[in-house]
């Protein structure tokens, strides 16, 4: 008896977690188009406007994205929640009262997809770093190097000598 539940259970997971990594497949490419249309865009602004203020520009666009998409997502779960209000109105008062909001991991797909993929992955990832230690640690220097700024060298006078006086 049982076992033909956890069989059903187990077929709803396996499936939540599919579509989800249906859904993460397909979004990849388009993230991976969006930071080569970002890196174009800001190339063009740079060229228009300048460096500082074609990254501006790029910067407040992105940030003007991310409130719309906020926004979306806020109406669309209050759609959803007062949907579900309207369905549970049977339900005792004090269940209402007492539920919080939730976070994107209180979902239980993103749960059980973290929680199965971590034993797995982690490991992985230390084997990997373990492996390839010089190769981060070049790439850290990398980094380090990159970041420092260009206009400190060029603040600093030459430390040479004066020439000479005959």
């Amino acid at each position: 008896m049982f076992a033909s539940l956890f069989k059903r259970a187990e077929q709803s997971v396996d499936s939540a977690i599919g579509d989800l990594g249906n859904r993460i497949i397909i979004t990849i490419p388009f993230l991976v188009a969006m930071g080569f249309g970002a890196a174009s865009l800001t190339l063009y602004l740079d060229r228009l406007y300048g460096s500082e203020l074609g990254t501006l520009l790029v910067a407040i666009a992105f940030c003007l994205l991310g409130l719309i998409i906020a926004i979306v997502v806020r109406v669309r779960r209050n759609l959803s929640a007062s949907n579900s209000n309207a369905k549970d109105d049977a339900a005792p008062p004090e269940e209402n009262l007492t539920s919080r909001p939730q976070s994107m991991f209180d979902d239980e797909t993103v749960m059980a997809v973290m929680s199965s993929a971590a034993p797995i992955v982690i490991p992985a990832m230390i084997r990997t770093g373990l492996k390839n230690w010089p190769v981060l640690l070049a790439a850290a220097a990398g980094l380090y190097v990159a970041s420092r700024s260009n206009h400190q060298s060029a603040a600093t006078p030459n430390a040479s000598p004066p020439p000479p006086s005959s």
